[in-house]
């Protein structure tokens, strides 16, 4: 064949193919309107171009891992709503609604946040779920990991690997993106941020580590040695509670014991009910602390319950939030000058809790959409900064300002000064969901009621 030709021939296709392309993005059909948006004072206007996807109405279990990011996020402005159900203080509810807000004015995509029971939520999609409603009117819930189980459980929730789909997911540790509090996720669920609970200390009174227990095998003896001024609440009424006592058996039997192990309730009484630390069991241990706390057979009902015992100086060591201990200051309720926070050795666990999406989303696109907004470095940086947790995308903490890191509520003993070392190099321990909620509810008879 005459090589001339085949030249001609090749530039011919070239050509035809720009061409082709050159049509068929011409040809992209596209949608323009205005959409405004009000941020506290300030009404903003935004023009937002939609490309519309050819072929794709609506995301499902199948085509979500097919599209690119730049189609679902043109679905997602096509749906253009998305509805976020959470749960926390009043901190947590301004935080957050401020969140949708900014994100309604980046996107153009209208964000309502619904404050309320994490308990509700779950009930009203399971139930939905049981009676076959195929449509609901949430996108997105804020979840710890019982709640979600029990969502997933009932199949309740969206069957799609959010770990996959969503970009900004990848700054999680990878255990997280995965299980939460050792429950398995398989990437349904997301966190968005780590409460944790530490040490509060009377810092004006003692002088860490010289004056505290710095472990817990030090723990009973400095009760013993300050009679009346050690407390924790009920773990049934509040999270310090239970992220304690999940945190003192991992201590007492082992974090071996529980680490991503099966649960059953036999086994559950075969290790709360052996001997672990001196010679006792788990209830023994409790009972004896017990003797020793702040009014001993009475527990504070719940976090707040318990922190305004220690604003009172009536305790001087308690398990405490980060966060509440954050907003108690800021409140002017809680003397910064008394603040002083460690993590006691060997380590306390603590839960990344996050977001899934319901089976019957109406705006799934939006809703990935928006976790993924949540997830950016931007966004993760003002968690610590607006309601005194940590983010979940280890990577943000390097934009948290200095003078917020350097607040008294933060955990002054290493690693836990530096997330970033501590997230890479450890301890970094979780809870187990399912054997913290038996103890939750064994403690009642075991401990409560004697």
């Amino acid at each position: 064949m005459d090589t001339k030709f085949i030249v001609a021939a090749i530039i011919l296709l070239i050509v035809g193919l720009g061409i082709g392309y050159g049509i068929a993005s011409v040809s992209v059909p596209t949608k323009v309107e205005t959409v405004t948006a009000t941020v506290g004072a300030q009404t903003v206007t935004k023009t937002i171009t939609q490309t519309v996807v050819p072929g794709v109405e609506k995301l499902d279990e199948r085509n979500v891992y097919t599209l690119s990011w730049d189609q679902i996020v043109n679905l997602a402005k096509k749906e253009g709503e998305v509805v976020w159900y959470g749960f926390g203080s009043t901190y947590e509810r301004d935080f957050f609604t401020e969140l949708c807000q900014m994100f309604e004015q980046e996107t153009g995509i209208k964000c309502t946040y619904v404050h309320g029971s994490w308990f509700d939520t779950v009930q009203k999609i399971i139930s939905e779920k049981e009676a076959g409603k195929e449509t609901g009117d949430i996108d997105v819930v804020l979840a710890w990991s019982k709640p979600f189980a029990m969502a997933y459980e009932a199949e309740a929730v969206w069957d799609v690997n959010l770990a996959e789909v969503v970009p900004n997911a990848k700054g999680i540790p990878f255990v997280a993106r995965y299980f939460h509090d050792m429950y398995p996720t398989n990437g349904r669920h997301l966190p968005i941020l780590a409460w944790w609970v530490g040490f509060l200390y009377r810092k004006d009174m003692f002088k860490y580590p010289d004056d505290l227990p710095k472990s817990f095998d030090e723990l009973l003896d400095w009760v013993k040695n300050h009679p009346g001024k050690f407390t924790y609440c009920d773990p049934n009424k509040g999270g310090s509670g239970h992220t304690f006592l999940i945190g003192l058996a991992e201590w007492f039997y082992g974090y071996d014991k529980f680490a991503f192990a099966k649960f059953s309730e036999e086994r559950a009484k075969e290790i709360f009910y052996s001997k672990g630390k001196y010679d006792m069991n788990f209830w023994e241990y409790l009972n004896e602390l017990e003797k020793y706390m702040y009014q001993p057979g009475n527990y504070p009902q719940g976090n707040k319950a318990t922190i305004e015992l220690f604003e009172a100086g009536e305790v001087y060591l308690i398990p405490m939030w980060i966060s509440i201990t954050m907003q108690e200051v800021e409140s002017g309720r809680l003397d910064p000058n008394w603040v002083g926070m460690y993590i006691p050795e060997p380590t306390m666990p603590g839960p990344f809790d996050g977001v899934f999406i319901p089976f019957n989303a109406p705006h799934k696109a939006a809703a990935l959409v928006f976790i993924n907004w949540l997830l950016s470095n931007n966004i993760q940086a003002l968690i610590p900064q607006r309601i005194g947790a940590y983010p979940a995308v280890t990577e943000a903490w390097n934009q948290v300002p200095d003078d917020v890191k350097n607040q008294p509520w933060w955990p002054i003993n290493d690693p836990y000064n530096n997330l970033t070392k501590w997230r890479d190099f450890g301890p970094l321990w979780y809870r187990h969901a399912d054997y913290m909620f038996w103890m939750m509810q064994t403690w009642v008879d075991e401990v409560a009621r004697k």
